[in-house]
């Protein structure tokens, strides 16, 4: 939901920290589909607040694999492990095209499993080398949890997993914006 309060936070967001990150317009486009949702995000940041207030009438958790971004007081972000590195991103996309699933489910409580999700975002885990878990399970437990009505929207697919991944799993494109892919089963 965007308004005053939300622009104000966001170009206060766009000044403190925007190294590679979203754009302005990205920020926006999602914005515009919150409000009173369920809203699932995929990694937290300087624009955690923002997100928080867009959807404020609604329920956004939180996932989030970082420590340096976990703060104990925040009821809303849910502490999770990623079990992949990206340079395995191949083979179990390959998996899945199989029908095997085992190496890209994530084990998530109750209270993430249990909910129907109107938008969620794909903005973590760090997948900038090959060390890193790469976003192929958060992909992959968006598509699990999505219906043909949700909206899900993945960040940075001009990298290949979040490409690939994103435009394999999913088979409706809605659009492309910058580096922000929105889509629905």
């Amino acid at each position: 939901m965007i308004d005053e309060t939300f622009e104000k936070m966001l170009s206060e967001k766009m000044e403190k920290s925007n190294h590679g990150q979203m754009t302005a317009d990205e920020y926006r486009y999602i914005a515009n589909f919150l409000g009173d949702k369920n809203f699932l995000v995929f990694g937290t940041g300087h624009d955690t607040p923002m997100w928080r207030y867009a959807n404020r009438n609604g329920h956004t958790l939180f996932l989030e694999n970082n420590k340096r971004w976990i703060d104990p007081n925040d009821s809303d972000v849910i502490t999770v492990t990623y079990t992949t590195k990206r340079a395995y991103h191949k083979i179990l996309l390959e998996e899945w095209h199989q029908g095997n699933f085992n190496n890209l489910k994530m084990d998530l409580p109750n209270s993430v499993t249990n909910i129907k999700w109107d938008c969620i975002f794909v903005d973590a885990p760090l997948g900038t080398t090959d060390k890193k878990p790469g976003r192929m399970q958060s992909i992959f437990t968006a598509w699990s949890f999505a219906t043909d009505v949700t909206e899900v929207f993945v960040h940075d697919v001009d990298r290949e997993v979040e490409d690939v991944y994103s435009k394999t799993m999913f088979s409706n494109t809605i659009k492309d914006l910058t580096k922000l892919r929105h889509v629905r089963k």
